[in-house]
């Protein structure tokens, strides 16, 4: 019977050579997780960002495409005129303050 015990005990010892390669790829696994894991984290925090930045030129858009339609129409247009141009209608007279003179 020993000779069936001592059987049984080489049959179930690993191999030394098996342990140091299934060692080593363990390690290399647990490696490459970390970097996976890490690459994911910073695609997320990447991702995060876009779609921020994605939302404030969403709102910009809409702002100017609301500024676009406002500067088409003829009222706005004509109040443009007269405050930046100075420019008045047919039979108006424009008045302006006169500008007070520096004294030396």
């Amino acid at each position: 019977m020993s000779e069936k015990r001592a059987a049984k005990r080489r049959k179930r010892r690993m191999n030394p050579l098996l342990v140091i390669v299934l060692g080593t790829s363990l390690m290399l696994a647990g490696s490459w997780s970390y970097q996976l894991f890490k690459i994911d984290r910073s695609i997320e925090s990447k991702k995060a960002q876009l779609v921020k930045q994605k939302d404030q030129l969403v709102a910009q858009n809409d702002q100017l495409r609301q500024e676009i339609e406002k500067l088409n129409t003829p009222s706005y247009i004509e109040q443009l005129a007269r405050e930046k141009l100075g420019l008045v209608r047919k039979g108006e007279i424009l008045i302006a303050p006169k500008e007070q003179q520096k004294k030396n």
